[in-house]
């Protein structure tokens, strides 16, 4: 397997063999998949949450309880 950059340069000069239509129109559909990425990425956080607060792992407060924790730390 090649080293990343390596990788990366491979796919950076396939790129711009591409038409500038074809740029583009993947650029859009890597844009959408960095996009779905981050949405999966949020909505396994959300569950890990809601699975720590049912377990009583989570902490209640105002901001500036918030900030006299990590002024503690």
């Amino acid at each position: 397997m090649a080293p990343l950059g390596q990788s990366l340069d491979n796919f950076l000069d396939e790129f711009s063999r591409l038409s500038i239509e074809d740029q583009e129109m993947l650029l859009d559909l890597l844009k959408k998949r960095n996009i779905e990425q981050k949405r999966m990425r949020i909505v396994r956080e959300v569950k890990e949450a809601q699975r720590e607060y049912k377990k009583g792992l989570t902490k209640r407060g105002t901001v500036e309880d918030l900030m006299r924790d990590l002024d503690s730390d």
